[in-house]
């Protein structure tokens, strides 16, 4: 090992030959400006003082000894684009390198190896890439901390460190690194963490890694195990026994399989067992948290079977209980309705029976309390009063009885989903004091009564699902005042009554669901009931559309029946009017057609033309424009008057504007307008002088559209002064 980093230093100090003369200051600049890359910010304080060669001793992040040697550089959290100079070498007295979170980038420089006395190398939270060189740390005998988490290092784990012997920590997790756990990790007695999560590591953990009991004789030991998020396989080893100070096991998101070991329940500190998206199967270890300090528990997605351990909570500590989506039996130990530290309890998909211990819906901490798909029966207990309980689901379970009033009391819940179950009885009227109650779903039970109006009161609500019961009543009026709701099924039930025009001016409402009930009537046909297709009102057969003149309302008291005579006499008299109607219509009609066939030209002052001479002009040549008022035709006089023998009025327009000295608005107006206009403002008269002109343009796609054109003309100018005026 010594001849390898005599050579080693032999290679490296012809580097820095021509650099042997640098101080730190000359160092620390040249540092600033590889790391600023093009734009980078943070170290505007690292400026050179010629009045002051310890002034680099004052730069931010910087620490200096006796001897004005940089010993310690921390340069975390600034923005730092560029690359870590080979220059870096060159700091020999550094004790703590630290670049964190800088946004950092390129490879590590090999010239660190020449900082020899490093306790804590940190370039964690950057941008670095390729292998990371292991080699550098033979040579920093004192090195502590080695944090490389965050980047995207790729390749093989790093062996080198197995030689550190003051090695405490390793956070090598967070990057790209591949193939299996090395066994010689087990050979750094000194190592309190190692972090390896979050990289695409495979094959088995190493048995040997049981070895770092030893470092009992520090009073220290390995307290976190994390090996998450990778493709580990095979078994937990059983020499993980002998880990007797691990607080904390992540192995989830692995492909691990078989049983949890029984040690596992044996770890007296363990807090912390989060294993779930493997492939465990059998039993939990019936010891687990019996130590009294098991605080977070997570085993979801695996194929675990069995009962629950009773004593997950012995110690009064556990706070996150998730077993979800796995084969757990039996019944829920009572044991779990008496840990008030729970905060979460997730145990939905499982195959567990029996009641649902009381005290889980009385716990004073929990927030989210999911119980779905399982097989629990019986009834829900009659005292609730969690006070944080934002979400309860027992969705799809053979809970039996009425919903307890009590839950009334739950004055945070958001979220109710009671659905698919075997309830009875009537909507207690207390749910409706729920203010903060965004979701309530009852469906598919057999509760029946009305809808109580008073869920009005429940302001926040989004969604309502009470289909699929035996409802029965009108749907209460009051409902549309849920300013937010967007979600109603009311479908298959037995509600009676017609539908509620108010429910169209709920203009969040999204989803409507009546369909078969009893509702009688027509359906509205305002605000968002346009936007709702017929499905929504599905299996009311007296309920019709606003379009169904045969609309019947019978069997509900809502119109009566006629006798055969008067609906006899009632059909004759409709027929009768009907056809009076359609012949006055068809003279009307052929009347007004005969009319439209002839021109009718009404002059509105004395002309010297013609109307053939119009009709002349009406060919498909002489067209300038189509619009919803009708087709414009370009037409020339053969005498016009004033305006000169065969001059039509455009270019007459034209060239009399044209030969002013002074051209304006006013004056193109003034010259060509009638004189009998004289009363009519200015302003607006030029306004129309120029939208008349702008449709006899030459080119068709310059001419506005018809739908400009009366756009313009309805939002004439302001007011001015009368051509009389000028």
């Amino acid at each position: 090992m010594k001849r390898f980093l005599c050579f080693l230093l032999l290679i490296l100090v012809p580097l820095f030959t021509p650099c042997i003369g640098y101080s730190d200051l000359e160092v620390l600049l040249k540092l600033k400006t590889s790391m600023y890359g093009r734009n980078g910010t943070g170290l505007e304080d690292w400026v050179a003082s010629p009045a002051s060669p310890t002034a680099h001793c004052y730069f931010s992040g910087v620490k200096c000894d006796e001897e004005s040697r940089v010993v310690s550089l921390n340069v975390s959290f600034r923005y730092l684009p560029g690359l870590i100079p080979p220059e870096i070498g060159l700091l020999n007295k550094l004790v703590n390198l630290t670049l964190s979170s800088s946004n950092l980038t390129g490879e590590i420089p090999v010239e660190i190896a020449m900082l020899t006395s490093l306790r804590i190398l940190n370039v964690s939270n950057n941008v670095f890439y390729k292998s990371f060189p292991g080699k550098i740390t033979l040579g920093m005998a004192q090195l502590e901390v080695l944090d490389v988490y965050n980047n995207n290092f790729s390749g093989s784990l790093p062996t080198e460190i197995v030689n550190l012997k003051n090695l405490k920590h390793v956070h090598l997790g967070g990057n790209f690194f591949s193939g299996t756990i090395p066994e010689e990790y087990s050979e750094i007695l000194s190592l309190q963490y190692l972090g390896l999560n979050g990289n695409a590591l495979s094959g088995k953990i190493p048995s040997s890694l049981s070895k770092l009991k030893n470092l009992k004789s520090l009073c220290v030991g390995l307290k976190s195990l994390d090996l998450s998020i990778n493709n580990l396989t095979g078994e937990i080893p059983e020499s993980f026994s002998d880990l007797k100070s691990i607080e904390l096991i992540n192995l989830f998101q692995n492909k691990l399989h078989g049983p949890i070991p029984e040690f596992v329940g044996d770890f007296p500190n363990l807090e912390v067992f989060q294993v779930w998206g493997n492939n465990f199967t059998f039993e939990l270890p019936q010891n687990l948290g019996r130590n009294g300090k098991l605080k977070i528990l997570d085993v979801s997605i695996n194929h675990l079977t069995g009962l629950i351990p009773r004593d997950l909570c012995k110690g009064g500590e556990l706070q996150i209980l998730i077993l979800m989506n796995n084969f757990f039996l039996g019944s829920l130990p009572q044991e779990i309705g008496q840990c008030k530290s729970l905060l979460k309890i997730r145990i939905m998909s499982n195959m567990f029976t029996g009641t649902i211990p009381a005290g889980i819906f009385n716990l004073p901490l929990v927030t989210l309390v999911e119980l779905s798909n399982n097989f629990f029966s019986g009834e829900l207990p009659p005292e609730i009063s969690g006070d944080a309980l934002g979400l309860l689901s027992v969705t799809n379970n053979r809970i039996t009885g009425k919903i307890p009033p009590a839950i009334g009391n739950l004055k945070n819940l958001q979220t109710l989903s009671l659905d698919m179950n075997r309830l009875s009885g009537e909507i207690p009227e207390e749910i409706c004091r729920l203010k903060t109650l965004t979701k309530i779903n009852f469906r598919a039970n057999n509760i029946s009564g009305e809808i109580p109006a008073s869920i009005i009161h429940c302001t926040s609500l989004t969604s309502i699902d009470f289909s699929q019961n035996s409802l029965s009543g009108g749907i209460p009026k009051e409902i549309s005042r849920l300013k937010d709701l967007s979600f109603l099924d009311l479908s298959r039930n037995q509600l009676t009554g017609q539908v509620p025009g108010e429910i169209g001016y709920m203009t969040s409402l999204t989803s409507l669901n009546l369909s078969c009930n009893n509702l009688f009537g027509r359906i509205p046909s305002v605000g968002q009931f346009l936007a709702f297709n017929g499905s929504s009102f599905l299996g009311n057969p007296n309920l019709c559309s606003a379009r169904n003149d045969t609309c019947s309302f019978g069997g509900h008291g809502h119109g009566g029946s006629f006798s055969t005579s008067k609906l006899i006499i009632t059909v004759i008299a409709l027929v009768t009017v009907l056809l009076l109607i359609v012949v006055t219509v068809y003279r009307l009609r052929k009347k007004r057609l005969h009319n439209s066939r002839a021109w009718k030209l009404t002059a509105f002052q004395r002309l010297d033309f013609k109307a053939e001479d119009v009709l002349e002009c009406l060919k498909e040549e002489n067209i300038i424009g189509k619009g919803g008022a009708g087709t414009v035709y370009r037409g020339s006089m053969p005498e016009v008057g004033e305006f000169g023998d065969g001059v039509d009025i455009v270019r007459w327009v034209r060239k009399t504007t044209s030969e002013l000295s002074q051209p304006s608005d006013s004056a193109s107006v003034l010259a060509v307008v009638d004189p009998r206009l004289s009363g009519y403002p200015l302003a607006g008269v030029i306004h129309l002088f120029k939208i008349a002109m702008l449709c006899v343009k030459d080119e068709s796609s310059a001419r506005p559209t018809m739908r400009e054109v009366v756009h313009r003309l309805t939002n004439p100018p302001q007011s001015a002064p009368s051509l009389l005026a000028l």
